[in-house]
């Protein structure tokens, strides 16, 4: 993290983890930590380790997440959450 530059909020460090938890659930992902000075720890199926700043980790994120979301919509996944 740059000094001076303030770190995320808790509100979306928990909506950073409660995204990553759900591509973990999805199968997106394998498995993510949180790593050492505000770093994340993501770690996809093939084995490889990426090692992210919290906003590096929220972008990722957010771009998984989107193409999660259109391979859905686009019928080309079926999502294993309930209720669709």
């Amino acid at each position: 993290m740059n000094v001076g530059t303030p770190a995320m909020p808790s509100t979306a460090r928990d909506d950073l983890a409660a995204m990553l938890d759900v591509l973990v659930y999805e199968n997106v992902l394998l498995l993510w930590s949180h790593g050492p000075h505000d770093t994340y720890v993501l770690v996809s199926h093939d084995g490889d380790t990426m090692n992210l700043t919290e906003d590096q980790a929220g972008m990722w994120a957010l771009g998984a997440f989107a193409v999660f979301l259109a391979f859905v919509d686009q019928g080309r996944i079926t999502p294993r959450m309930p209720g669709r």
